[in-house]
Parts: C-alpha cells; structure tokens; sequence
C-alpha cells in the first residue's frame, strides 16, 4: 500500500483504484514539506509521523502518530520552542541546543513516550544526515545515515538505540557552522554554510583506513549559486533548498565556477570545472534522480547542454519549457500542465495537477483538485 498526502489531507491506498483510508488532517498537522523534521512535514516508519506548526512557527511545534492501518491518531505531544525534530532507526528525536550544550531527547515512535534523554557537553549543532541536513535531501539517503553531534573540536555518529556518541577520528569542524553532512563507505563528509560577508564556506572529509588511506581533504571557497537569490542574512546567494549532490556527482558552488567532484575522493581525485555562472539541473524530480541521472549544464543566455555531451543537441521535447520534469514514459510535467508526448515529440495526452505528479510501478498519479487520478499505460490498439 502507499500513503499519500497533501495540504490537509492523507490517504493510504490498498491499489491505485482504491483508498483503504482517507483522513482530514487538523490545520496545524497540514503536509506541505516533503522532507520530514520540517514544518508540516510527515514520513512513515510503521506509523505515520507528522511535524506540525503553529502559524507563524519558524520550526515543528507539534508532533503527532498516526496509525497506518486505519488513520486514526494515536498520540499528539507539543515539541519545545526551538528545537528539531527528525527520526532515526525507528525512533523520534527532539534536540534542542542551548549554550554550551545540546539535549537530545528520544522516544519510539509506535508509542510516542520518552525513552532515553541524553545531554552532549560542548555540542553546538546536532544535524540528520537521514533528511533534512543531507547533501539532498529529497533524495533516497544511501545506507547506513546516522545523526551527527558537531562541538568546536570533534563530530561524532549519535546511536539513537541509547544516545552514546562514537567520535569520527581525526575530522575536526572547520571555522563557521556546519550546514549539511553525509556519510559516503567509511568517509564522512560535511559542508560549512557560506560565512556572512564573505561568503566562504568549506567541505571536509575524514580521513579513512581502507585501500591505501589518507588523512581525508577539505576545500574552501567562495560560495555563490547563480540559480539563488542573495540570502538576507549572509548576503550570499545561497538557497539551502538546492541539491549539493546530483547523481554520483557532488556540487561545491565556487564563485570561480562550480567544482564538479566525487564525494568520496573529493579534491584527492580529478576533478571539472564548470565556467563562471554555469550550474547543473536535472530534468527529473530530486526524489527520482539516480546514479545514471543524465544531468544539465545550465548557463543563462545560452541552450541548456549535457553534462556528458552525449546523445541529441536538444535535451528536451519541443513545446516544454526548461523547467519542465521528466516523469518517465513518455510523461512531461511543466509547472501544473501534464502532457504525454509520443514520436516526433507529438502531443498524445495532456492535463492539469494541483501537485507534483509522480510515476511508480509503471504509472502515473496526479492530482485533480481534491482527486488522486491514476493512470496506466493503454495497449497500442
């Protein structure tokens, strides 16, 4: 079965013609992120755990389980002014840092009672490498992701079982604060915000023991993305929401030109460059993107190109704008129009979704209005 939802509304389906259950979610409780620890935001661990919020809540102020069987509301807990919410290995944690310490709180979440309080000395930041502080977060995470405890001086793995912290040996945090972070084999890799004024910001790695080692690396640069607005508070441009990950390919946003790397080898490999106000893009939603994702230079002014140079000049049907998403089969979405396009680029089927419509086992499902609308491939007669 799939569990949907959208605005105030959730539903689980038993097959794509039916609904086992459908429920009207209270205002606060309402889905609109789709990165759970955010305001408004919900995932599926056995239950359906939903982040709520207030209005005018810059953070979750509310957290709720749902029963996925029949969508009625198990229990419904107020979360501390803030802090964070994220889940990890089948349990809720609530964080909340204060001066000179951070206070993590968990509870499994089939039952929505505390079960271990843990307070980490000298901790500045915990941060969920499973979602919201991932180098993508809309993306599938690889295996095994972990919270992360940053101090001034180490970064460690958070055991959500019992909250012991197992230190990264030999990775020390680099000036500013740390934004976003990953875990890549045996490597942890973590990446500063862009620092207000001057904009720098720098990736480190640990070092590892496996092949023939290495001490890790780190890079700083100047961060800017063409594709952002200038952040208010760092002057930087800068929109957290963007990916640093496409594909296998790490991202690192250089002012000099986006540095194209593994996040693995990082700068210890060869690595691309691309020019001065050039960015990849992809032509497929950030929850689809895979390992063999063909991605896009994008440079204003000038026709959108592969990244490998591969295949046809045009890298898209004639009659969708560059902002369009390839759903696969054959599906376009641009902005709220469907269309369905056949050989020769021709126009077989189109449609309007209030949401972002999605292929999954060889269909499509969008929205019409209040409607989920299912569609499956039609034989050729």
């Amino acid at each position: 079965m799939q569990l949907l939802g959208q605005g105030r509304v959730l539903a689980r389906l038993k097959s794509p013609q039916a609904a086992a259950w459908r429920t009207t979610l209270p205002d606060e409780l309402r889905l609109t992120s789709p990165v759970f620890g955010a305001p408004h935001s919900a995932m599926f661990a056995g239950q359906v755990w939903v982040a709520g919020a207030g209005a005018g809540d810059r953070g979750p102020s509310v957290l709720a389980g749902i029963d996925a069987a029949n969508g009625r509301l198990l229990w419904h807990r107020a979360v501390t002014p803030g802090s964070r919410v994220f889940a990890a290995e089948g349990n809720v944690l609530e964080v909340i840092c204060r001066t000179g310490s951070c206070e993590i709180t968990a509870w499994p979440g089939s039952l929505g009672a505390s079960r271990w309080t843990r307070t980490v000395p000298g901790a500045v930041r915990v941060l969920d490498s499973c979602g919201a502080d991932a180098l993508n977060p809309a993306a599938p995470q690889p295996e095994p992701c972990s919270p992360y405890v940053i101090t001034r001086r180490r970064v460690g793995v958070l055991d959500p079982e019992d909250g012991g912290v197992q230190w990264v040996a030999g990775l020390r945090p680099p000036d500013g604060v740390v934004d976003r972070i990953a875990r890549d084999g045996d490597r942890t890799v973590l990446v500063t915000a862009p620092a207000e004024g001057t904009c720098k910001a720098t990736v480190a790695a640990s070092g590892v023991g496996s092949g023939e080692g290495d001490r890790g690396w780190r890079h700083t640069f100047v961060w800017d993305q063409p594709q952002a607005r200038r952040d208010p508070r760092s002057g930087c441009r800068w929109d957290r929401s963007l990916p640093l990950t496409l594909g296998f390919r790490m991202v690192l946003p250089d002012a000099k030109g986006a540095l194209l790397i593994h996040p693995y080898f990082g700068t210890l490999h060869p690595h691309r460059r691309l020019a001065r106000g050039a960015y990849l893009t992809s032509q497929q939603p950030a929850s689809e993107q895979t390992l063999s994702d063909a991605a896009l230079i994008r440079r204003p002014g000038r026709p959108d190109r592969r990244l490998d140079d591969s295949g046809s000049d045009r890298v898209r049907p004639r009659g969708v704008s560059s902002s369009a998403l390839f759903l696969g089969s054959g599906f376009w979405q641009d902005g709220h129009r469907l269309v369905l396009l056949g050989d020769e680029d021709k126009k077989l089927w189109s449609a309007v979704s209030s949401c972002q419509a999605y292929a999954h086992r060889g269909l499509l499902s969008y929205c019409d209005g209040r409607d989920l609308v299912t569609l499956r491939p039609a034989s050729d007669d």
